[in-house]
């Protein structure tokens, strides 16, 4: 399994990059970003919201808003740069590196950050009007 994800994280490195730069350099300065259903409908953020922003301000370098705006992100790359790395080190046969093995527990860490950044994201919105 480890080789089908390396394979195709090495294909959504430029796939990313490329639809962040279009995103970013385009459709951004046309439309201010897109807005959200939920919010717009609801008054309430959806598990995404922040997310654009989040990768906007780690891409600048602003961690910290990054982890503000949405901390998926910031875990999410964590776990992509880890595991491509490794796995890259250990087929060019860097002595001592093994590749990261994919545990459904990644999967479960990212489940929990996004309810928890759901969860306290509204009650910041609706009982503190703090918004994003």
């Amino acid at each position: 399994m480890e080789e089908t994800l390396y394979k195709i994280g090495l294909l959504l490195l430029p796939a990313g990059i490329l639809g962040f730069l279009l995103y970013d350099k385009f459709i951004l300065d046309y439309f201010e970003g897109f807005p959200c259903v939920l919010y717009y409908l609801c008054g309430i953020y959806c598990p995404g919201c922040g997310g654009t922003r989040a990768l906007k301000a780690l891409l600048d370098g602003e961690i910290l808003r990054s982890l503000w705006y949405h901390p998926l992100v910031l875990y999410s790359v964590i776990l992509y740069v880890g595991f491509m790395l490794s796995h890259t080190l250990e087929r060019f046969s860097v002595k001592g590196i093994k590749g990261w093995q994919f545990h459904s527990w990644y999967l479960y860490g990212a489940l929990g950050i996004l309810i928890v950044n759901f969860l306290l994201k509204n009650i910041l919105l609706l009982c503190f009007h703090i918004t994003i």
